[in-house]
């Protein structure tokens, strides 16, 4: 399971779940928030790194033993792309939900003896030959 669990949200109606005092605990709690019997974005993230370190140290593994760079894509939703990217990148919870992902939108991160670099976020230009040229020239 790769979705965030909505616990008593599931199926609703996100606007009517969204209260005053919701949104004030979601400014204050950030990814610690979670709705009622449901999980928290840290919780996904958690979840996510625990599944993703192993990929990761082989490649870094094979990385060395091969002498060449290794790729791991990952496809999933935006929520859980933005948790992944702040983990590595160590940035401030509180910024998590400033982070765009339009669909289809690749991210990548590049992780290396060096450490962790940020290459691009939330690039949509793989998808320019769908734009009709009527709409290029405007």
């Amino acid at each position: 399971r790769l979705e965030q669990s909505q616990g008593n949200w599931e199926g609703l109606n996100r606007q009517s779940c969204y209260t005053k005092d919701i949104r004030e605990q979601m400014d204050k709690l950030h990814i610690e928030f979670s709705a009622p019997n449901g999980e928290s974005l840290r919780m996904v993230q958690k979840r996510a790194i625990d599944f993703l370190e192993p990929y990761i140290d082989q490649a870094k593994k094979q990385s060395i033993e091969e002498n060449r760079e290794i790729s791991i894509i990952i496809f999933t939703h935006g929520n859980l792309i933005r948790a992944v990217l702040q983990y590595y990148l160590q940035s401030n919870t509180k910024y998590t939900w400033l982070i765009k992902q339009e669909n289809t939108s690749i991210s990548e991160i590049l992780l290396d003896q060096f450490g962790t670099s940020l290459v691009k976020v939330n690039d949509s230009g793989h998808l320019i030959f769908l734009i009709p040229e009527s709409l290029e020239k405007s």
